[in-house]
């Protein structure tokens, strides 16, 4: 009996290995099929373009979802980027307008759009404008639509606003806010693969105060209004007649903005 027994016992153990064994490669087989179904960018693709002005760069980052909600947790985004050069310069992304990962297939939900421009070398001196083109089934009325070549032009128009910086690490000097008009667009899903829309970037060459009433302009530039403090805060906008003080641009000691003097 123990003789039958170990015989019987070292069947079960050699079935029970195969069996296992078998399990094992099924499930290698089964990831191997799941990496070779990794993200990768399908053959219907857009192109993003335009012209940049020196110290500005752009990012666009697109952002994909499923279209029945089965995959929405599985959602992705891909980014790209310009270079940020010191002369004018252009920029130019192929966009998927679909977007396959594993078995989910990934439409073009939205694409965010980031422009960063520079107005001196110290690391604050940098600040970005958002915009977007907006993925819809329908353009809205007025809105532009691809001409019979396929192509989109649109112009943003970007100002600097200056104001005093209220950091107390730099208390007193020149800060700006970047105000971009018109960076984005309307784009129907399903007309969209192979059109080129393109987007160039102009910069304002006039500044104007971040908050109106702030500054007064002369012919010999902008300068601000006294603070003064009240009961209920402090109070920056000007008065009649309006006091005014100096402010800093770099170390040196300024009455007007851009030229500092007179």
């Amino acid at each position: 009996m123990n003789v039958i027994y170990r015989l019987q016992r070292g069947l079960l153990i050699f079935i029970s290995g195969f069996t296992l064994a078998s399990c094992g490669f099924a499930g290698d087989a089964a990831k191997e099929g799941a990496l070779s179904l990794v993200s990768f960018g399908g053959a219907d693709t857009f192109t993003l373009r335009g012209t940049l002005p020196a110290n500005f760069k752009i990012k666009a980052q697109a952002y994909y979802g499923s279209e029945d909600g089965a995959c929405s947790a599985r959602g992705d985004a891909n980014s790209y980027e310009s270079t940020q050069d010191k002369t004018p310069h252009n920029y130019k992304f192929k966009i998927p307008v679909s977007y396959h990962k594993g078995l989910c297939t990934l439409t073009l939900a939205r694409v965010a759009l980031y422009t960063t421009g520079r107005y001196g070398e110290k690391g604050w001196q940098e600040i970005y404008d958002n915009g977007e083109l907006r993925v819809v089934d329908k353009l809205p009325a007025k809105a532009p639509d691809f001409n019979a070549q396929g192509e989109l032009v649109k112009v943003a128009q970007c100002r600097w606003l200056f104001q005093l910086t209220k950091a107390k690490s730099r208390l007193g000097q020149i800060d700006k806010q970047l105000d971009c008009k018109s960076l984005g667009a309307y784009v129907v899903t399903e007309n969209l693969p192979g059109k080129v829309l393109t987007i160039n970037i102009n910069e304002s060459p006039e500044e104007v105060p971040a908050i109106g009433d702030t500054w007064i302009k002369f012919p010999q530039g902008w300068r601000p209004c006294s603070e003064k403090k009240t009961e209920s805060g402090t109070w920056s906008w000007c008065e009649t007649p309006p006091e005014f003080r100096t402010f800093k641009m770099g170390d040196k000691t300024c009455t007007y903005y851009p030229n500092c003097t007179e």
